[in-house]
């Protein structure tokens, strides 16, 4: 088990990190990051019950193609099978030079559905 002191925190708490999709995993990764003095921006589709509980739950909602222009990380954490679309459209045309992308699960990476940028 990992504690605040085993880690520096700093590294992450000058990012901003863009949670898309606020389901099963996003919320508690959005949460644990605020928790832990991150800027956090969450993406969901409007109108939707997972955008009503991030607002509810204090978080800025946004498109995922906004929330990608802000973040300095980019985590993907929407169904595998709406990835590789929300990727395409919304997250790689928006992802800023030298950001982090990072994927929850590997089906749409391992099948060649999201070939990130190298």
């Amino acid at each position: 088990m990992f504690y605040d002191k085993d880690a520096d925190l700093s590294l992450i708490q000058s990012k901003t990190v863009a949670i898309i999709g606020f389901g099963s995993q996003g919320h508690a990764h959005a949460q644990n990051l605020r928790d832990s003095g991150v800027k956090v921006v969450v993406s969901e589709l409007e109108g939707t019950p997972n955008a009503e509980r991030a607002e509810k739950a204090g978080f800025e909602v946004l498109g995922a193609a906004e929330a990608t222009q802000q973040a300095d990380v980019v985590m993907m954490l929407v169904p595998d099978q709406t990835q590789a679309v929300v990727y395409k459209n919304d997250v790689a045309p928006n992802l800023k030079d030298g950001a982090t992308l990072m994927f929850a699960h590997g089906f749409n990476i391992h099948f060649g559905q999201i070939v990130p940028p190298a």
